[in-house]
């Protein structure tokens, strides 16, 4: 990991703009230590500050100037910080594309044209030893079925053939490779499927509400293909642009991570494709006190996605790729999460998923409405998308599993479920 020191050219932009990071706390020789990530996956590197460059960090608002930081640090700290070492801070995080500016953009436009230029979508997510060999991949992904969290043999008492729909975390497979080894014992007895719609949560952005891409995808196992009959009608019949947003699928994980699973599943049957659906957020329709489906860009898309599957006549199963609680400071809280919490956590998680499991769409809004996704559901918008979509008796929780830092700086919760004609 890049350390923030050392000189390099100057910025520039006057006010400093942070672009959107995530933080987390690394030990790095021997110190504890702040990472900095870029959000979107865009940038590459990852930076580690020590924990008292957080404050500086928050003045990088393009409001402040290097004199104006200056100030400020010697109000809150007594302690006068000479206007160079920021300037190095400052020009470091820009050569690592974290600031707003010329060097960003200029680097943004380039992957654009060259995601626009592929012909398939790159793989990058597992970027370990293991997940670059298949035959250990395959191993690993097995190793999550006979985990002590994991599945066994067990199928869910439900007939494979009235699955329609099905809900997956996106977490890393460190983190949730059990979990998805429930969904994905359940789609094993599946049966005939030709096709996966995948909606995936856009955490590169808001907007726009829905975003798909006709590139298959590449993964370790081989190459995921998508059914560009079914990509192509969406793009017909849902009165939106679809394509506005398809650059987001270079970096998003949340789709990569299930087509890893499905070619190791049907690694026999190369006629298995994904529609690939990216769902913005919707914070908005909170902030406006409205539901989501009464937005026209939601109910089109709604409609639209049911008349193309109708009118193509295939055999498709909806999935949701989503992750569920995202709470402690690492996600915007001010408390770290102790052991102590995650009962309270699990009993909200599950009050949630009995909306979710009834098909109680407007109930799963309303409550997480209420307190304004106070937990912070990533996955809010395409939870709520998949029930809209589907026509089905019933859901079925096959798993809930959390995960929690050590530190308590973040946890994340996930869970598996099946929905049944």
């Amino acid at each position: 990991m890049p350390k923030v020191e050392g000189t390099i050219s100057v910025v520039s932009t006057k006010y400093p703009r942070l672009r959107s990071v995530t933080a987390f706390p690394v030990t790095y020789s021997g110190r504890e230590m702040i990472c900095l990530r870029d959000a979107s996956g865009l940038a590459e590197n990852t930076i580690v500050v020590p924990r008292s460059a957080l404050f500086i960090i928050s003045l990088l608002n393009g409001k402040n100037s290097v004199t104006d930081i200056q100030a400020a640090y010697m109000r809150r700290f007594g302690d006068m910080l000479f206007s160079d070492r920021i300037q190095k801070f400052i020009d470091d995080l820009d050569k690592n594309l974290f600031l707003e500016g010329e060097r960003f953009e200029g680097y943004h436009q380039r992957l654009k044209a060259e995601f626009k230029n592929a012909s398939t979508r790159r793989f990058l997510h597992l970027g370990e030893e293991t997940h670059s060999e298949p035959a250990r991949l395959k191993g690993e992904l097995a190793s999550y079925y006979s985990h002590p969290d994991g599945p066994g043999d067990m199928l869910p008492a439900i007939p494979s053939s009235n699955i329609k729909g099905i809900m997956l975390p996106h977490i890393d497979y460190m983190r949730g490779g059990p979990c998805y080894a429930w969904g994905y014992r359940a789609i094993e007895a599946l049966g005939e499927v030709e096709t996966f719609i995948i909606l995936g949560v856009n955490h590169m952005a808001a907007d726009p509400l829905y975003s798909v891409t006709p590139k298959p995808f590449e993964t370790p196992l081989g190459l995921m293909d998508t059914d560009r009959d079914l990509v192509q009608a969406l793009i017909e019949n849902c009165d939106q642009d679809l394509l506005e947003g398809e650059f987001h699928h270079r970096s998003e994980h949340s789709v990569e991570l299930q087509t890893v699973w499905l070619k190791d599943l049907y690694a026999e049957k190369d006629d298995v494709k994904i529609v690939p659906v990216l769902c913005g957020s919707f914070d908005s329709f909170i902030e406006q006190g409205i539901s989501p489906i009464e937005n026209l860009r939601v109910s089109n898309f709604v409609s639209g996605v049911k008349d193309a599957i109708v009118a193509s006549g295939k055999k498709v199963c909806l999935m949701a790729s989503v992750d569920l609680s995202h709470i402690g400071p690492q996600f915007g809280d001010e408390r770290p999460v102790t052991r102590g919490d995650l009962g309270d956590i699990r009993g909200a998680d599950l009050e949630t998923l009995r909306f979710v499991e009834s098909l109680d769409r407007e109930g799963f809004w309303k409550g997480v409405a209420r307190d304004s996704n106070k937990g912070h559901i990533c996955g809010l918008s395409a939870i709520y998308t998949l029930l809209s979509i589907l026509e089905v008796r019933e859901g079925k929780l096959l798993k809930y599993s959390q995960w929690r830092d050590e530190q308590g700086w973040g946890c994340v919760t996930f869970a598996a479920m099946v929905f049944c004609q």
